[in-house]
């Protein structure tokens, strides 16, 4: 399954994202703007998605990193909570 760039976010998300994506992934961006929060329970915990829109800066060689198309995005295999960022950025 596919995901979206994502880091553990202590705080305000709009503050930290940035720098936060990049200690997880080495992923460099540009915040652009916010997106609706999406929330999902799972069996046994629940959690808070603060998703933005960004512009890629760069992003490290590594095979398991790909920045594609938004007209691609629905080629991609994704878990519910991915899909629904997805949805919201088309």
């Amino acid at each position: 399954m596919w995901e979206f760039p994502n880091a553990r976010i202590d705080g305000d998300p709009a503050k930290a994202m940035v720098k936060a994506l990049k200690a997880a992934t080495q992923i460099q961006v540009k915040k652009k703007e916010a997106l609706q929060v999406v929330e999902h329970a799972y069996s046994h915990f629940k959690v808070t998605v603060h998703p933005f829109k960004c512009e890629k800066v760069s992003i490290p060689k590594n095979k398991n990193l790909k920045w594609v198309k938004l007209s691609e995005l629905e080629e991609y295999p994704m878990g519910k909570v991915d899909r629904q960022i997805a949805r919201q950025i088309k």
